[in-house]
């Protein structure tokens, strides 16, 4: 019997022999820039968990590049290191999809760059690996659904998915091999580093080290799963859908195993949106449409601001305690309060300094968040997170912005100018420069990435 779990590896394997189409080419080079640019810079700067991730590692001289530090580690290291770095600034991609949302290249491009960089792989069997980790994420995000975070659970999609699809691309990268690939799945799968949600409740109110750690685990966890499948482990052969099995933990119900057969060809790399923003993606719309009306409107017109999102995100980003950056990060209040009072929303907006900021702190008081039926109902329906944003002076409202995602009304040239900009403001210009030439040919630039 042909299980899912070989129906599912073995479709995502056929992209192995399949021409690299522009379109996903030109997605992977951006994907794999972006996750770069943002581990660097949260490296250099000492953010959230890389001050405390080296005291797991071991420098090892001729080890794989740890990105934004002078030093490098085993394969293995290498991948927790970077993946830590990546998560810390909350700047990363997130899957857009009406099944589920959640992060993939903080696990999957340190992962895969780490075994590329050990094995001397790069060009079109590193991008192809990399495409077939990105859709096969795509194909477990929709067999798996939300339960695992709807209610009182609270796993992390980012450590629950991630690691499986990187496992998956992690054996692509070096083999063709079916009975490979399926060990690694299986390994990765069955001894899964579930990270929890707990630290980012607003309830709890921590925002604490363990979220960039947990996906560096995630990124650990899927090389060391290829290793053993590579030094002859097994694992369970129905190790996804079986009794016990990845979709029965994690799926609360809410899981729909046919949807690992979905066509890998037609997995659109496209739903992986780059953020222009450094905060949560539930709060992105809204930033987009603060910074709209900041042109239109002077802020002593406003009195009341009304913030409509989707029920998730009116809850889980209602912290109005931003004692540090990553509580506003995921504060909806303070996102929208920075843009409306300076006009922009950067990194710096973001930083100890500013939190405090008076201007800041007084618009705050008057925001209110409002869980939309509507919105909520869209977010269901496309995965999106689309905002609106409401000014009132006293009970009349003066102006209103509805933005359906960050680069709402921008052209090509507009979103590749944003993603430029967004370099810029975490590297310095030769790593920007390099960067910009891997997004342009990616297939030839892969050792530029590998430079500490």
């Amino acid at each position: 019997m042909t299980t899912l779990e070989r129906q599912w590896i073995d479709n995502h394997l056929a992209l192995l022999r399949a021409p690299l189409p522009e379109s996903v080419r030109e997605v992977l080079g951006i994907l794999v820039a972006d996750t770069l640019a943002i581990a660097s810079h949260a490296r250099r700067e000492g953010i959230g968990g890389t001050r405390v991730d080296r005291v797991l590692v071991a420098e090892q001289p001729r080890g794989c590049a740890v990105w934004g530090a002078d030093y490098r580690a085993a394969p293995a290291d290498a991948a927790f290191l970077n993946g830590c770095a990546a998560e810390a600034l909350d700047f990363q991609e997130v899957l857009i999809n009406p099944r589920n949302n959640g992060h993939a290249a903080v696990v999957i491009v340190p992962a895969l760059l780490a075994l590329a960089e050990q094995r001397d792989v790069g060009g079109e069997r590193l991008l192809h690996a990399l495409w077939v980790a990105f859709a096969a994420n795509i194909r477990l995000a929709e067999a798996l659904g939300r339960g695992h975070r709807a209610g009182n659970p609270g796993f992390r999609t980012t450590s629950v998915v991630a690691p499986v699809a990187a496992a998956l691309g992690a054996a692509a990268l070096v083999s063709d091999e079916a009975e490979l690939a399926l060990n690694s799945v299986a390994l990765c799968a069955s001894a899964l580093n579930a990270g929890l949600l707990a630290g980012l409740s607003p309830q709890v109110g921590s925002y604490s080290m363990d979220k960039d750690l947990a996906v560096g685990f995630a990124a650990r966890h899927a090389v060391q799963a290829l290793q053993l499948a590579e030094a002859g482990a097994d694992g369970p052969r129905q190790s996804l859908t079986g009794e016990h099995g990845w979709l029965a933990s994690f799926g609360f119900g809410g899981e729909q195993p046919q949807a690992l057969l979905g066509d890998a060809f037609a997995a659109d790399l496209g739903s992986y949106a780059i953020k222009p923003y450094p905060a949560c993606f539930g709060c992105q719309s809204a930033i987009r449409a603060a910074l709209m009306l900041a042109e239109r409107v002077p802020l002593a017109r406003i009195d009341r601001i009304r913030v409509e999102v989707n029920q998730g995100s009116a809850s889980s980003l209602s912290t109005r305690n931003v004692g540090s950056s990553l509580a506003a990060r995921f504060s909806l209040p303070y996102a929208v309060s920075g843009a409306l009072v300076r006009a922009r929303s950067g990194l710096a907006d973001f930083e100890m300094p500013a939190l405090g900021d008076p201007a800041v702190q007084a618009c705050m008081q008057r925001v209110e968040l409002y869980a939309s039926p509507e919105l909520s109902a869209q977010q269901r329906a496309t995965g999106g997170f689309p905002a609106v944003v409401r000014l009132f002076q006293g009970d009349r409202e003066i102006d209103a912005q509805a933005c359906e995602g960050p680069q709402d009304g921008l052209d090509a040239a507009g979103r590749q100018a944003l993603f430029e900009a967004k370099l810029g403001a975490l590297c310095p210009p030769p790593l920007v420069a390099r960067l910009l030439a891997f997004v342009r040919e990616p297939e030839r630039d892969a050792s530029l990435l590998f430079q500490s």
